[in-house]
């Protein structure tokens, strides 16, 4: 009789243990879950696998714009977005550093894949561009050189045209090692345009001074909506709060329904400094169709939602709630 009872009381534990990770969370362990996600990136021209050239973006036509021989300052672009720390499995607290966040590459993922394509076509098209520019720059030399000569360095005018020429040399000498190594790449057999991009994990210390742990995304697919990054420790901070995105008896909202969403508001604007910002909470409802009304400001994508009883929901990405149930047991749709 022992035997037999033995597994529905191994049942009952299982059951209990999955409840407990159902306890709703309060607001403050709501602004713990949350975390502030700074974001790197820049674009590669790769030829044979080896980075030849740099630029900041692509054009509405998949041109490259903006390119420099280094991946410096004239290239990088800086975004910051919201995380929330997750469990891997639904029974244990189990959170290697997990961080469940919007993935704000997968659009651009896409659009690799149609200029890559074009690649040879755009390259051509840019060197040509390249060409015409630098002609055009040794006609303003040549218009400048002539100043010079005609004038000393006691008429009127005569330092700022000095001046002026020397940017001038300096653009024909950047535009020149661009189209020279445009044009070497442009021979070689395998060519093809990257985004490279870096994550860290921002953090403020009790002394006010901004931490930052580098982070790794784990998703494979860069496609996918939502992905996972990992700290590069695989450690969370102390404090933080990991949430259990659970695939069974999860939260359900209907339309009207009161909710929650913790974020760092306005994360998302240009000349956003985590110097000094804090994770906060605010309320909305739910308008159908897994919409809510709580506005982007103050709801930036991958920001945790949750019901008005503090039950984890999903993530926020343009305005809508993805459910955690997309993730998979164990997070299996997002991992390797």
């Amino acid at each position: 009789m022992t035997l037999q009872s033995l597994p529905i009381a191994l049942a009952a534990i299982v059951f209990i243990i999955y409840g407990a990770t159902f306890m709703p969370s309060s607001i403050r362990k709501m602004e713990r879950s949350v975390a502030l996600i700074e974001s790197i990136s820049h674009y590669e021209l790769q030829a044979d696998g080896k980075p030849i050239a740099y630029f900041r973006t692509l054009s509405d036509s998949l041109s490259p714009e903006d390119w420099s021989l280094s991946a410096d300052s004239t290239v990088i672009t800086k975004t910051y977005s919201n995380a929330c720390w997750v469990n891997r499995w639904p029974l244990i607290p189990s959170c290697p550093g997990l961080l469940l966040t919007a993935n704000g590459d997968s659009t651009v993922a896409k659009r690799l894949v149609s200029a890559n394509r074009m690649l040879p076509q755009t390259l051509e098209k840019t060197v040509n561009l390249m060409k015409e520019r630098l002609a055009q720059l040794d006609r303003m030399g040549e218009e400048t050189d002539y100043y010079m000569r005609t004038h000393n360095v006691n008429d009127d005018g005569y330092n700022v045209m000095a001046e002026y020429s020397a940017s001038l040399e300096a653009r024909k000498k950047k535009v020149g090692k661009l189209l020279y190594a445009l044009e070497s790449a442009s021979v070689k057999k395998r060519l093809a345009i990257t985004l490279v991009t870096k994550h860290a994990l921002v953090c403020t210390d009790t002394a006010g001074t901004v931490l930052r742990t580098a982070c790794n995304a784990i998703t494979p697919d860069n496609t996918k909506p939502v992905r996972l990054l990992q700290t590069a420790d695989r450690q969370k901070p102390d404090g933080a709060k990991a949430i259990y995105p659970h695939q069974w008896l999860a939260p359900q909202t209907d339309t009207g329904d009161s909710l929650v969403i913790a974020s760092y508001p306005g994360c998302r604007l240009n000349g956003f400094s985590p110097n000094g910002a804090k994770a906060q909470t605010f309320g909305g409802a739910c308008k159908g169709k897994r919409e809510h009304d709580v506005p982007p400001l103050l709801a930036p994508d991958g920001s945790p939602v949750f019901t008005a009883r503090g039950l984890f929901i999903g993530i926020s990405i343009g305005g809508k709630t993805v459910p955690a149930t997309h993730m998979g047991f164990g997070l299996k749709n997002l991992l390797p």
